[in-house]
């Protein structure tokens, strides 16, 4: 049973476990900016690295030091946990961790990067993942971190599943027809979506793809129902819908390093006007931060380097469909920042802390 109290404006203490990985640097870089915490730990395979050296861009900024996996010093020194760990590398353990950190009375969370904890159904691992995930009691209990559609829950969670970047996008895009019952899931339409990602998005395991031979290009790849996103996104989905569907899902990657862009295509029950689907995106979204409407197309550059998911679409009355536009930054929304307005959830912090325009959006929120 969680503890009710929060650690509230003193600092608490972070450990990141995966602090050698590219997205790390990341996560590093916007916690230093972060009032209320301290890292703490920094955990890897290998031991004795400083940080700076892995990461250039904390070069003159931040010297810590990797060091080895050791539970009960992280759980005695720690009050949180981000997990960047490959999808399978680390599940185990992390239940262990969890375990141990119950055993010893602390209450220490964790905020896991990677798939491990997102699919509430077991065998779905297997199949998308490949590898099986023995433990279906910490999947049912971690929360899934999708900050704007499920901040409640993610208040007391022990564990936060933090999204996938093409989720992230999709979801947030989607999510105000869906919940309030305007797409017509009877149709023979379906839910499509087009989705373009620089090549960051990619992963280490990515065939071959790099910025080399990606430049002045873009390629299509996991067309269908293949890339392992697909489970995730339609679980959600199918939360919002109580009704289990399936996406038609045509992820591309191009020659640029960040951002995302997805255009998805729904149909609608009946004829909407553009200004009234608008004025359902504004009631859902109207006090979201890091949410911004667009009477136009959103593009990936206004985007990058921010915490924002921009939205924008385009209603066809006639033929009952609406195309909705969302951009985020893959590497922030889509990851760390994310991460991080969890954590700032978690904790009773303002909800921007330490997240790119943190002061402006204080202020534009006092206005």
């Amino acid at each position: 049973m969680l503890k009710s109290n929060r650690i509230k404006m003193k600092k608490i203490n972070i450990c990141i476990i995966g602090a050698r990985s590219v997205s790390s640097g990341s996560l590093i870089k916007l916690l230093l900016q972060h009032k209320h915490v301290k890292i703490n730990m920094l955990v890897s395979e290998v031991e004795g690295e400083d940080i700076e050296k892995i990461h250039s861009c904390l070069r003159g900024v931040f010297s810590g030091k990797t060091e080895k996996y050791d539970p009960k010093k992280i759980i005695k020194n720690c009050d949180l946990v981000f997990l960047h760990k490959s999808h399978g590398d680390f599940w185990e353990k992390t239940g262990k961790l969890v375990d141990l950190s119950v055993k010893m009375d602390k209450d220490l969370r964790f905020i896991d990067l990677s798939a491990d904890f997102r699919l509430k159904d077991e065998s779905l691992y297997s199949k998308w993942y490949d590898f099986k995930h023995g433990r279906k009691d910490l999947l049912s209990q971690a929360v899934y971190g999708l900050t704007e559609l499920n901040r409640d829950k993610i208040k007391n969670a022990k564990i936060v599943a933090n999204p996938g970047c093409y989720p992230t996008a999709v979801l947030l895009a989607l999510a105000p027809l869906l919940k309030g019952n305007f797409v017509d899931i009877n149709s023979n339409q379906g839910i499509y979506v087009y989705a373009i990602s620089g090549f960051s998005g990619a992963g280490k395991n990515n065939n071959g793809t790099s910025a080399f031979n990606t430049a002045e290009n873009i390629k299509p790849y996991k067309v269908g129902h293949v890339h392992q996103h697909v489970p995730e996104i339609e679980q959600e989905i199918n939360n919002m819908l109580h009704k289990k569907i399936e996406i038609t899902f045509a992820p591309h990657l191009a020659g640029f390093k960040y951002g995302i862009l997805t255009t998805n295509y729904v149909t609608l029950k009946k004829q909407h006007e553009w200004k009234y689907i608008h004025s359902v995106y504004e009631k859902m979204y109207k006090n979201e931060p890091f949410i911004r409407l667009f009477n136009g197309c959103p593009e990936i550059k206004d985007a990058v380097g921010t915490n924002f998911c921009d939205i924008g679409f385009s209603v066809d009355k006639d033929k009952n469909t609406c195309t909705v536009m969302s951009v985020i930054d893959n590497v922030i929304k889509g990851a760390s920042g994310q991460a991080i307005q969890n954590m700032n959830v978690m904790y009773g912090f303002d909800e921007t802390e330490g997240l790119p325009y943190s002061e402006a959006l204080k202020r534009a929120s006092v206005a």
